[in-house]
């Protein structure tokens, strides 16, 4: 399972989609903190629904990438 996992951790560091997302997050979060002059938990509540969305992409785009590689595939035949 170790090696699993390191798979997926190197492969996820290689992917371009994982840092776009990584910084989009970032800039989101600047942008908001430099325009707005609400509190800081309206601001927190508002963050949380981008990054919300943000990682429901994200999640869907890897997962499916995955398994049109096969390697969902291939993770459960080594398992078995």
């Amino acid at each position: 399972m170790y090696k699993i996992l390191k798979a997926d951790f190197y492969r996820l560091k290689k992917d371009i989609m994982f840092w776009l997302f990584i910084f989009l997050s970032i800039g989101i979060a600047i942008f908001m903190l430099k325009s707005s002059n609400v509190s800081m938990e309206r601001l927190i509540n508002q963050y949380l629904t981008f990054i919300g969305l943000l990682i429901s992409i994200f999640v869907s785009i890897f997962v499916g990438k995955e398994y049109s590689d096969g390697i969902l595939r291939n993770k459960v035949i080594v398992r078995s």
